[in-house]
């Protein structure tokens, strides 16, 4: 029976960083919470040794070593009464070059191979559709929202972060507007995290660089601007991102400089200041870093907006809902992976099986 197998879930983290916080650690905290069995696996793991049989299995960003591989591990977890989903929350166009040839070469493997993508996107599922027409959107949200702060905004000294992950293309388009910003403006100090090259274009009295952070550390180092530029430049893969970034700054009371791509759907909130092309970054920060009363303004409404609207826990409810329809439809699920997979006269066939059993 079906019935026999209460929900359980068996999360693997193939790519540990200080992105999971947001899309794996902080979720299955709440769900824990909440009392559901879950558990979070980092890698190495081997799947004898850390998978129970009749589980839910989430897997984050899987590189097997190619298609044969990725089908052997979904049929050995099929066998012992799983559902594998692949956790994904970039489009694979973003990964570094190294990462998307290993995918290309096996056929994106990781994302069709699965009962279905676990994603934090409607535009990026839209996008993997072909590939994976199975997918369930959880949008990312923030665990931790601190009161709102508004006396930085009053300081006379003005902290400007730049810390978007792979963003290099977008930051040459800004770097010398941003150096003759820190030349101009004796107050003017730019916090630059992850991106090297950046940090050596800039003026080094004034800038404070840090290599890649955990995520509380990276937190507290946002807690101490008052303004974070988010270049983004326009496409779909762009597009296929979450808002998380302006989320955080909202949380911390950090007023955020956002675009061209993505951030528009929320310009009727006011929360962030928008641009249309990536030169108009920098001359939209500086405006805002010299209007107080519109950067208190921006920064109280993006504050309100997030801690009614993005808080974490209001979907753990949600998210306990989702994987329980989840597992109650596991049967349907596979007859229609079989079918899918079947399909590929390159990979071995698979047969259906009953899922209130072990194999």
């Amino acid at each position: 029976m079906l019935a026999d197998h209460p929900l359980r879930l068996e999360v693997l983290v193939n790519s540990p960083g200080p992105h999971d916080q947001v899309r794996i650690r902080d979720p299955i905290q709440g769900l824990k919470r909440l009392g559901v069995d879950c558990r979070i696996h980092e890698r190495p793991f081997r799947f004898s040794s850390c998978i129970k049989p009749h589980s839910l299995v989430i897997w984050q960003r899987p590189l097997p070593e190619g298609r044969k591989r990725q089908w052997e591990h979904l049929q050995w977890l099929r066998e012992r009464g799983c559902l594998l989903l692949t956790e994904w929350d970039d489009h694979p166009d973003l990964f570094p070059e190294p990462i998307r040839k290993r995918l290309q070469d096996m056929a994106l493997a990781p994302l069709e191979l699965c009962h279905g993508l676990h994603t934090s996107s409607t535009r990026l599922a839209n996008a993997l559709n072909k590939i994976q027409p199975v997918a369930w959107v959880l949008e990312n949200r923030v665990s931790q929202t601190p009161e709102l702060a508004l006396n930085k905004h009053r300081a006379p000294h003005l902290r400007v972060l730049v810390a978007n992950q792979n963003r290099e293309r977008e930051h040459q388009h800004i770097v010398k507007e941003l150096a003759r910003w820190i030349e101009q403006c004796e107050q003017l100090e730019v916090v630059v995290i992850g991106d090297a090259a950046l940090a050596k274009q800039l003026p080094q009295s004034r800038i404070e660089y840090h290599q890649m952070l955990d995520y509380g550390r990276y937190r507290l180092v946002l807690r101490s601007c008052q303004l974070a530029l988010l270049p983004l430049e326009e496409g779909e893969a762009n597009a296929c991102k979450t808002p998380i970034k302006l989320l955080e700054c909202a949380a911390e009371s950090v007023a955020a400089v956002c675009g061209p791509e993505l951030y528009e759907r929320f310009s009727s909130h006011e929360v962030a200041s928008l641009v249309t092309h990536l030169n108009e970054v920098v001359p939209k920060a500086r405006a805002l870093a010299g209007n107080q009363r519109e950067r208190i303004r921006q920064v109280t409404r993006a504050h309100a907006w997030v801690k009614k609207t993005w808080q974490a826990e209001q979907a753990d409810l949600e998210r306990i809902w989702l994987y329980q329809n989840i597992w109650k439809c596991r049967r349907t699920m596979d007859a229609k992976l079989v079918d899918r997979v079947n399909q590929d006269s390159t990979l071995p066939p698979m047969q259906k099986k009953e899922f209130g059993c072990c194999g």
